[in-house]
């Protein structure tokens, strides 16, 4: 079924959409809807760090390439990455070839695996979200926040455990990504008070430009 409620003013959206098959799925299937598997939180958190600094429709292109050269995200395999292994990505002419990203994917990695001897890390954010889904009601793309209060706090959180390329923008991003920051106009994604929410909210800071939210480009 396609999408046929979205922010009329989302320019990816309304360049991609319907005949990309691969903006297609995300933008149906992926953006704004929660996950709790641990490869794709960490396949979306890597995928913003690339993104840093860069276009995020860019990097979508890369997407199929960067899931196949970080062996489709298996996060005890990426951590395990040697030298070698970081050689091999440098020449790859198919990637985003930036050796502070790529070490810090396999650096997040190993810190994920860490945290996965003792608790999921979808667990682990939700904890640290204290089990609260934040619902942005935007009715523009433009009305969405570059960054919220909820963003920022897990940013510095994540920093302090160590995580690499976790700015409040790129987290803020993630989380939309993810579905722990619900801002769908099509209202999917919504967690109900049976699971994780108690109730939805409205952003904790007001709307800013430019707009660089999962995948809105300024």
């Amino acid at each position: 079924m396609m999408i046929t409620t979205w922010f009329d003013d989302d320019p990816l959206f309304n360049r991609y959409y319907p005949y990309d098959s691969a903006y297609r799925y995300y933008f149906d299937h992926e953006w704004s809807l929660p996950t709790d598997q641990d490869t794709h939180l960490f396949e979306f958190l890597s995928l913003g760090g690339f993104a840093a600094g860069l276009s995020w429709s860019g990097v979508l292109k890369k997407r199929p390439a960067l899931t196949t050269a970080f062996s489709d995200w298996q996060i005890d395999v990426v951590a395990a990455y040697d030298e070698a292994h970081i050689t091999k990505l440098l020449a790859n002419p198919q990637l985003i070839r930036n050796r502070r990203k790529i070490m810090a994917v396999i650096h997040n990695a190993q810190l994920i695996h860490q945290i996965q001897q003792t608790r999921s890390f979808a667990d682990y954010l939700w904890q640290l979200l204290n089990d609260q889904q934040l619902v942005l009601n935007a009715p523009h793309f433009r009305d969405l926040p570059r960054t919220t209060i909820t963003g920022n706090q897990l940013a510095r959180h994540l920093h302090q455990a160590g995580f690499q390329f976790v700015g409040p923008v790129t987290v803020n991003a993630w989380l939309v990504n993810t579905g722990f920051i619900a801002a769908r106009p099509d209202q999917r994604g919504i967690i109900n008070a049976n699971t994780r929410i108690s109730s939805p909210v409205q952003p904790l800071l007001p709307p800013r430009s430019p707009h660089q939210l999962g995948h809105f480009e300024p």
